[in-house]
């Protein structure tokens, strides 16, 4: 479809936007599982839906399901409800959370979740799993912006972006999603435990490091310096190879050697949204 700017240039779009959809109905049965409503919420959050209409036979399922959608979405409030049905509303809209401020806090996220796993100060377990479901909420988010995007060209234009740098952010936020993953499994395999061994621990910040910088690269669409930043993908897996052979001794060696895993991947992980800085910007 044929359209204008503002500045009266001609554009094209994927279909007409007043013809997508802005707006969702989910009818809840008694009976119904409330994990497969939930996944059917999500999936109409990420088609780009403003609107949604819960109607349920039994309103503690109704509940339930609302209050998981908004611990799993952005956005969405209540804004109507009564004995058997409800009315839920983005309430957030562009520009106020694009693209870019949405992936910055991921990488702000994703940073502390991997410093937590590593600190001599431990914080409790239940503070990791609200940043990782955190990092899972804004992945869910920016899905939700690049399906937007595709039906409607104007999302690119608040973002000042392109579709295929659109495209490079939703691959960008499923690696930090990954990344932060590996943090959470570093926390675990301490558990209580300070990690007290000091090559490792340098490990984990050059692998934390890695990300930061690539993630900058990526705001900064920096190709050159991604592309050097790629070249170092020998020097973690040398590493990695070097400390582990100091581990054979140890009575903690084998969760050393997964804890190393884990931040090889967290590097290795780092240089392939380098990889995209390659392919997506010139």
């Amino acid at each position: 479809m044929l359209n204008y700017n503002d500045k009266g240039g001609i554009m094209m779009e994927p279909f007409d936007r007043e013809q997508t959809s802005s707006g969702a109905i989910l009818e809840i049965k008694k009976d119904a599982d409330i994990d497969n409503e939930l996944r059917m919420l999500i999936s109409k959050y990420i088609q780009g839906v403003k609107r949604i209409v819960i109607r349920a036979e039994d309103k503690k399922a109704m509940d339930d399901v609302m209050r998981r959608f908004m611990d799993y979405t952005i956005g969405f409030e209540i804004i109507d409800e009564k004995a058997n049905e409800a009315t839920m509303e983005d309430l957030i809209s562009l520009p106020m959370l694009t693209f870019e401020k949405g992936m910055r806090r991921m990488v702000t996220l994703v940073r502390s979740i991997v410093a937590e796993s590593i600190s001599d100060q431990k914080i409790p377990v239940d503070y990791v799993l609200q940043k990782e479901n955190e990092v899972d909420k804004f992945n869910i988010y920016i899905q939700r912006l690049f399906n937007q995007s595709l039906k409607d060209y104007s999302v690119l234009q608040l973002n000042k972006i392109s579709s295929s740098e659109a495209l490079s952010y939703l691959l960008v936020s499923r690696i930090l999603e990954r990344i932060a993953d590996h943090g959470l499994r570093i926390y675990s395999l301490l558990g209580k435990k300070a990690l007290n061994n000091v090559e490792i621990k340098n490990y984990i910040k050059a692998a934390t490091d890695i990300m930061g910088r690539s993630m900058e690269y990526f705001f900064k669409k920096d190709v050159q310096n991604a592309n050097i930043e790629i070249s170092k993908k020998g020097y973690f897996k040398t590493e990695r190879d070097k400390i582990n052979r100091t581990l054979r001794e140890s009575a903690e060696g084998i969760v050393l050697a997964e804890i190393l895993e884990d931040a090889e991947r967290i590097a290795l992980y780092s240089t392939d949204i380098c990889e995209l800085i390659m392919d997506y910007f010139e």
